[in-house]
């Protein structure tokens, strides 16, 4: 078989030049190993959870908790909070880079022209009359060179770009995740706020009754005047913490305003929120496998992983020579007043050959920065993966925690309200003192606040479940 004499050169430069390059140096070094999400058991830690397939959170998740106030916030704070530009920008760039990348594989032309006013010399190549005096030499091409890309270099970086895609994408849907549980949670405080007033403000309808009831008894001679003065200052210290529970609805205002990337008047134009909380919580069936992608914190660290694993490859690949196919047409001349004559065309072909022999140094060091950025990556993708499987237990437990606190605090309610109403009457008619009332006021109230304490942790147990979760996100197949 007859080989072209082109053909035949580059050949034997591939073979020089891999010769010459010898063996990729990896050293020592062995990839990290990823933790595998079926080695997590997760089998006691959450099975008291109810199960269900479909128990993956919906986009719109907030929308659940039943308030309009509240939707519209989130849908606010999605519009226009600048986390979200920022991941938005990182995502185009990331774009970018693998449209760069994927345009290394493919052949590249361009369009050349210069213009070179030169004096050749006496005893050049060129003879008189052009040695020894001043030309001005024009070129015109159409330059073309295409990287053949036998080690998979070009690919492994397209892959890495691409890879690096995902991971942003990933990353601007945990922002938004973020920006969605922040506001919600935020909400979440300032209808716990608005709960604690209300005991603030039964606690001190209660301190102005009974410092009318204890003046009535002053003036009867059943009770001596300390009795009034103590009542005024409880009454003093009572009124002083419906306003500083009053302070804390207007630092949830502004930290929601600031949420929702408006000024400080957004958050005093809120209304009381009215959320629903969930009576129980619901896990899907297949955890913690699926978390790899339903968490878009998990998919962004395993891109990472991808994209870094690729990156090892295309420094491997560097170790090996680098053939480009060039070739050029246009027109050249001695004089620009010839340039565009036919006879001045000028056509050429042919391979060029990178050889890397006296760098391998610079080429190790970069395959060890890759060999441990991968190290790196696999590192932080364990990490948020194991973070992910204990989010979900720690809301079992805390979930389960709170049902028993829950029922004993509905029966310590119900045993301080009636001691209080009990304790209230003998005290009216006589029977019973002043620091037996307050005992028992001061349970009720401890007992309300309780229970507003318990709704928001179970409003605020049922958004980190969302989270845990990920929030209605679904990672898109790669390729």
């Amino acid at each position: 078989m007859n080989i072209p004499m082109h053909r035949r050169v580059a050949l034997v430069l591939v073979v020089i030049g891999v010769a010459l390059a010898g063996c990729v140096d990896r050293g020592d070094w062995k990839p990290a190993a990823q933790i595998e999400p079926r080695t997590l058991n997760t089998g006691q830690a959450l099975a008291p959870a109810h199960i269900d397939a479909a128990a993956w959170p919906a986009n719109g998740w907030w929308r659940a908790f039943g308030d309009p106030q509240l939707n519209a916030l989130v849908d606010e704070a999605l519009a226009a909070n600048p986390s979200l530009l920022i991941a938005q920008a990182r995502l185009r760039a990331a774009q970018g880079q693998a449209i760069a990348a994927g345009a290394a594989r493919l052949p590249s032309a361009a369009l050349d022209a210069e213009v070179t006013r030169q004096r050749y010399p006496e005893h050049g190549l060129l003879p008189p009359p052009y040695a020894g005096k001043y030309f001005t030499d024009g070129r015109m091409a159409l330059d073309f060179s295409y990287d053949i890309d036998f080690w998979g270099k070009n690919r492994a970086l397209v892959s890495a770009a691409r890879a690096g895609v995902d991971a942003a994408e990933a990353d601007q849907a945990a922002a938004r995740l973020a920006l969605a549980v922040a506001v919600t949670r935020a909400y979440i405080q300032l209808d716990l706020s608005y709960a604690l007033l209300d005991v603030a403000n039964d606690n001190l309808k209660q301190q102005t009754t009974i410092l009318e009831l204890t003046q009535q008894r002053v003036s009867a001679g059943l009770e001596n005047t300390a009795r009034v003065k103590q009542s005024e200052s409880t009454l003093a210290l009572t009124r002083a913490g419906v306003a500083s529970v009053h302070a804390n609805i207007d630092l949830a205002r502004n930290q929601i305003a600031a949420l929702v990337a408006a000024g400080p008047d957004r958050g005093q134009a809120l209304s009381r929120p009215h959320l629903n909380a969930p009576a129980d919580i619901a896990l899907p069936a297949a955890l913690p496998a699926d978390l790899l992608g339903r968490r878009p914190d998990v998919a962004a660290a395993r891109a990472q992983v991808r994209g870094a694993q690729h990156g090892v490859t295309a420094a491997e690949a560097a170790f090996y020579p680098n053939v480009n196919l060039m070739a050029f047409a246009g027109l050249q001349s001695i004089g620009l007043s010839q340039l565009f004559d036919a006879s001045d065309r000028i056509v050429g072909a042919g391979p060029a050959l990178s050889l890397p022999v006296f760098n391998r140094g610079q080429l190790r060091g970069a395959l060890q920065g890759r060999q441990a950025q991968l190290d790196a990556s696999v590192g932080q993708y364990n990490q948020t993966l194991l973070d992910a499987v204990h989010e979900v237990a720690d809301v079992v437990a805390n979930w389960r925690g709170l049902e028993r606190e829950s029922a004993e605090q509905t029966i310590a309610l119900d045993a301080a309200q009636r001691s209080y109403d009990l304790t209230t009457d003998r005290y009216r008619a006589g029977l019973d003192n002043y620091l037996s009332v307050l005992s028992s006021q001061n349970q009720v109230l401890l007992a309300q606040g309780l229970r507003a304490q318990l709704q928001a942790r179970r409003l605020s147990f049922s958004v980190d479940l969302v989270r845990a979760l990920g929030g209605g996100y679904a990672a898109a197949p790669h390729s």
